[in-house]
């Protein structure tokens, strides 16, 4: 699995976490009535979208991936006429305040950023009691092979795993001690610097 997917999965996780009763999937990033109609049997639910804006290039020699990140929810009227309107506000609240300056827990990503949300008003979903709510935002993903970890660091030939610490050897000082009354004796110090 690519790290966009992976990272799309971990954000549909984060939701799910959040709404454990919500059908929470994914979608191209393109919706239209019909898809509308589709997902409503389903409500609420939660379709998640990771869409490439641009890429640009580091020193490391990956790519940071400037993506941005669709989370369509949808519910509709239950008990009262309009009341999926106040739970779609509440969960695109929810979704935005949890996705501001969040890495949804993967470590190549950086702080979600450009929290946008909205809700979509359109005569026909309300006539039908669908009500839509969109959450958008920016995250940034490194891609690719870093390869200053390859040029830069030394790993072990048999496992390929990098050397965090290195042998040291034992340092010992002896000293000769002599006090004003004649005495001397030999001491001996070890000053082995420890490796964290």
């Amino acid at each position: 699995m690519g790290k966009v997917v992976n990272f799309r999965q971990k954000i549909i996780d984060g939701i799910k976490a959040m709404y454990p009763t919500m059908d929470v999937d994914w979608y191209d990033g393109l919706f239209d009535e019909q898809d509308i109609a589709d997902w409503t049997l389903k409500t609420p639910c939660a379709r998640v979208a990771v869409m490439a804006s641009k890429s640009e290039p580091t020193f490391t020699g990956e790519l940071n991936a400037l993506l941005r990140v669709v989370v369509v929810l949808i519910d509709e009227n239950r008990n009262v006429a309009l009341d999926g309107d106040a739970r779609a506000w509440d969960m695109v609240e929810t979704v935005a305040t949890w996705a501001h300056q969040n890495q949804f827990g993967h470590p190549d990503a950086a702080p979600a950023q450009n929290v946008q949300f909205k809700r979509i008003s359109q005569p026909v979903l309300r006539r039908e009691g669908v009500s839509v709510g969109v959450v958008e935002w920016q995250s940034d993903l490194m891609i690719g092979t870093n390869q200053v970890l390859k040029r830069e660091f030394f790993y072990y030939p048999q496992t390929g795993e990098m050397i965090t610490k290195v042998p040291s050897s034992k340092v010992s000082i002896l000293g000769h001690v002599e006090n004003a009354a004649g005495l001397s004796r030999d001491e001996t110090v070890d000053v082995t610097p420890e490796v964290p």
